[in-house]
């Protein structure tokens, strides 16, 4: 379970990383398909970022297996790249949802 004030410092972000977009595109999308395609762009680069991880997870596994996690050095400092890259992607995925949901809310007359 993450830290009650970490959690607190993630939904900052993510109010911080929707009023950039905001600010940069406006408060919704133009359209159901453009918001979607943002969306599935911004999984997608979550997903190579744990692809990443997982690539590097092995790795680190096989060098434990044959004692020698000392040369894993480069590639554990790799993952915490990948997983803070991680972070920052889900924190865009949940300001695209919140921009998502506000498009919505304005073409379906706020009907939820």
């Amino acid at each position: 379970m993450i830290a009650e004030k970490a959690t607190e410092a993630i939904e900052q972000a993510v109010c911080y990383e929707l009023q950039s977009i905001v600010k940069k595109y406006g408060a919704v999308y133009h359209s159901e398909h453009e918001a979607y395609a943002v969306l599935k762009e911004e999984i997608e680069e979550a997903a190579d970022c744990l692809d990443g991880i997982n690539k590097n997870l092995a790795y680190i596994w096989a060098l434990i297996k044959d004692n020698h996690i000392k040369k894993g050095y480069a590639a554990i400092k790799e993952t915490e790249q990948y997983a803070i890259a991680m972070a920052e992607e889900a924190t865009q995925i949940a300001a695209v949802c919140k921009r998502f949901l506000e498009t919505i809310d304005g073409i379906n007359g706020d009907e939820k």
